[in-house]
């Protein structure tokens, strides 16, 4: 439970007064650096603040009076009694302080994120108490099995919505960030994965999906053929065309100028990362430097613009960050700093 989220473990570690120097350093550093969580924090902080005070029996009412106070304009996301009756009372009464705090602040943390698919799905599905919100931080991975069979490897700094069971005539989930997806063969319900700039949809296969905010969309097929939907923005005249997919084929779309690139690739490679692999090839310092930091969860920083260009190519299996950039910086000389939060390159 402490690693599927080390913001949660800083947070309860300072809550209950236990946190070294060096985690509240840690913890102010990804406050600093995420908006979120910096909200999430806030919540957390004012509810145990207040449940600190109060018996079981109003914990729950604690914590929605505290969400209706921090977002007025947010409904508070439906949450199952008996559920929630369950962790708030389990959280009040174990007796070290770090596991108590660890208890609440989870089932709050789980409230809480609960709330923002209800937002996103609210203009096109009604009933959204029927979601459920996988999301993971920087060095956090996750597999999930659907209720149809469908296997998802969920990557670092990335989040899945997804139906308790699917109804209708299609499987829809939504994704922000990476995944592979090994979907289960029903030919009468299309599975569909809602992007932020795009939509995929599929029968049965398997592929690669990489749609984080701040990148161009890229899918490649392992297995079958999948079809990409690109999303243009409101102001694009252009038409979006349905661009097929097929085995060791990725296609790259960036929304801010329309552009599709088409190419053969390696689906193995692309999936890498599910086997604890990295693999860059004839890749920039900058783009290796993200993967290092969603990996590893320290924060990248370029001291100088030089080396964000210098391209490399390497491919590690299980390597800690220490190794990794030991071989890069023999490739392409420049130096760096690893401490116990951040990665400093310079030339």
């Amino acid at each position: 439970m402490l690693n599927e989220d080390p913001f949660i473990t800083l947070v309860t570690k300072k809550l209950a007064g236990e946190a070294s120097p060096q985690e509240l350093q840690q913890l102010d550093t990804l406050l600093q650096a995420d908006e979120h969580l910096r909200e999430r924090y806030t919540i957390l902080q004012q509810y145990f603040a207040e449940t600190a005070q109060r018996s079981s029996n109003n914990a729950e009412q604690a914590l929605q009076r505290t969400l209706a106070r921090i977002q007025p304009s947010a409904a508070p996301a439906p949450v199952s009694p008996a559920k929630s009756r369950k962790g708030l009372v389990r959280s009040i009464y174990i007796g070290a302080s770090v596991a108590a705090a660890l208890t609440l602040l989870l089932g709050v943390s789980w409230i809480f994120r609960r709330q923002q698919p209800a937002k996103q799905l609210a203009a096109t599905h009604t009933d959204t108490a029927k979601w459920q919100n996988r999301q993971n931080g920087k060095a956090t991975k996750a597999i999930l099995e659907l209720t149809d069979g469908s296997k998802i490897w969920l990557n670092a700094d990335s989040k899945l919505t997804y139906p308790e069971v699917f109804t209708g005539a299609s499987r829809e989930v939504y994704l922000e960030g990476e995944a592979f997806f090994e979907v289960a063969n029903n030919e009468a319900k299309p599975f569909i994965i809602r992007l932020h700039k795009g939509t995929i949809k599929v029968l049965g296969t398997s592929f690669n999906i990489r749609a984080y905010d701040n990148e161009p969309v890229q899918t490649s097929v392992t297995t079958g053929k999948v079809a990409f939907i690109p999303k243009y923005d409101e102001n694009s005249e252009q038409q979006p065309d349905t661009i097929l997919i097929t085995p060791d084929v990725k296609v790259t779309f960036t929304q801010q100028t329309g552009n599709i690139v088409k190419e053969n690739t390696s689906s193995q490679d692309d999936k890498a990362w599910t086997e604890g692999r990295l693999v860059f090839r004839n890749a920039t310092l900058e783009s290796i430097a993200m993967e290092l930091e969603r990996t590893f969860g320290k924060k990248v920083r370029f001291n100088t613009e030089t080396p964000k260009h210098y391209r490399l190519t390497g491919s590690f299996q299980h390597n800690s960050l220490e190794e990794i950039m030991f071989y890069l910086a023999r490739s392409r000389a420049f130096h760096y700093e690893i401490t116990d939060s951040t990665l400093t390159i310079n030339h």
